[in-house]
């Protein structure tokens, strides 16, 4: 007889078998009950052999031999690799990650005492701590940050209204999608840049109009590694811009009033964007001043559609 399993982890991968191997030693530590737990590994068309590097580390780690599923998502996109998780996940609480990250050695414990049966109306996320593969540019201030997915709230307990969890750490209990929806891909255009946090975003606006808390839980933390060739100012450009244009179609699609206000907050930015510009002079960070003028720059050109 199947047996349900109180927590389903969904991880896509995709073409990473080295950080693939460093989220599973992750697992290694782990303390859990077996019975308790699913790990769902989505491939997304990977070209390496993803089941057998499933079959090895179960071998390896029998205690995982009815914990780890290899699951394959023939379209392309992190959304519907989410969807297909969630169709097929047993647990009542869905806990999201990514193949780049690694779990704090106390995740699954916490999970277990944090989540008791019956696990209903949770809606949330956990810390995400970026790790540089090299030294992280001087360029680079808080307010870039969300870029490399980036989540510290402290000891807050909730998410303020203007930021939302990413996927590299999101709890979400079964019953949420069921009220609300599962991820809109369709937002996507151009699947070579995906901004971090974009779908995400939709998600969980949608989740706080249907009265649903929106949780931060702070003892849920993971490691998320961030490669060299996402260091640099063009592929931030790209993210920045990719996700200013997805906001102005939402907006323009809600009409012309929608459009407007996402406008006028542009407008504010510039304005506190100008102190803090002033802030980084004043303290002879130069780099951090020229790139918070360029990021603005790069959203204002695709808002108005000068791109």
């Amino acid at each position: 007889m199947k047996q349900d399993k109180k927590y389903t982890l969904i991880v896509p991968t995709y073409n990473r078998p080295e950080l693939l191997d460093e989220f599973l030693k992750s697992l290694e530590v782990q303390k859990f009950n077996p019975d308790d737990f699913e790990i769902l590994i989505i491939d997304n068309n990977s070209e390496n052999n993803v089941k057998k590097q499933l079959d090895d580390f179960v071998n390896k780690n029998p205690v995982f031999s009815q914990v780890i599923k290899y699951v394959h998502e023939p379209k392309q996109g992190v959304g519907y690799c989410w969807n297909t998780g969630i169709l097929q996940a047993q647990g009542q609480l869905l806990i999201f990650t990514d193949d780049d990250a690694a779990l704090h050695y106390d995740y699954f414990k916490t999970i277990s005492e944090d989540f008791k049966l019956p696990i209903e109306n949770i809606a949330g996320g956990g810390h995400v701590s970026p790790v540089f593969e090299h030294q992280k540019p001087a360029w680079i201030y808080k307010y870039i940050m969300p870029v490399f997915a980036e989540i510290n709230l402290g000891k807050k307990s909730k998410f303020p209204k203007n930021k939302h969890p990413f996927g590299s750490n999101m709890i979400i209990s079964k019953d949420v999608f069921e009220k609300v929806g599962k991820f809109d891909h369709n937002i996507i255009k151009d699947l070579k840049v995906i901004p971090p946090g974009i779908l995400e975003k939709e998600f969980f606006s949608r989740v706080k109009k249907s009265g649903i808390p929106v949780y931060y839980f702070h003892d849920l933390v993971v490691w998320h590694f961030i490669p060299q060739e996402k260091m640099s100012k063009d592929y931030v450009k790209d993210q920045i811009v990719e996700s200013m244009r997805i906001k102005k179609d939402i907006s323009r699609e809600k009409g012309f009033f929608s459009y407007l206000l996402l406008l006028g907050k542009e407008i504010f930015k510039w304005f506190a964007a100008f102190f803090l510009w002033f802030y980084y002079i004043l303290s002879s960070q130069w780099e951090k001043a020229s790139m918070l003028l360029r990021i603005r720059r790069w959203k204002t050109k695709e808002l108005l559609g000068f791109t």
